[in-house]
């Protein structure tokens, strides 16, 4: 049988445990590659934005999601919406080898990612 002390420290921190942000329990989100080139990522903005694959009203000007207006931002955040869109898949994040998944929120401010 535990002694006292050891069992307040093991339910304590089966508690803690349960409030620690979890990838798994979380979320996961398709983000564009720090490598990838802005041709790439502008690349990816066309082809989503320019044949109606996902709503792109949220990064253009006066959107939720236009500032920082800069190609990274903008390519994330679509790739993103395509990825949830076509059901969480991994083959939905490929984008020719420039997605990449991330385990934390990447929203800010009023620009939510959809997850």
């Amino acid at each position: 049988m535990c002694q006292p002390p050891t069992l307040v420290f093991l339910i304590l921190s089966i508690v803690a445990i349960n409030h620690l942000p979890l990838a798994s329990s979380r979320g996961q989100w398709c983000v564009v590659s720090p490598s990838a080139t802005d041709a790439q990522m502008q690349a990816n903005i066309d082809w989503l934005c320019g044949h109606g694959k996902v709503d792109c009203i949220p990064i253009k000007p006066g959107g939720p999601c236009f500032d920082p207006n800069n190609l990274r931002s903008h390519a994330s955040f679509v790739m993103n919406k395509y990825y949830v869109f076509n059901g969480r898949t991994e083959k939905a994040c490929y984008f020719d080898n420039t997605g990449i998944f991330v385990f934390k929120d990447p929203s800010y401010g009023k620009c939510e990612y959809d997850y």
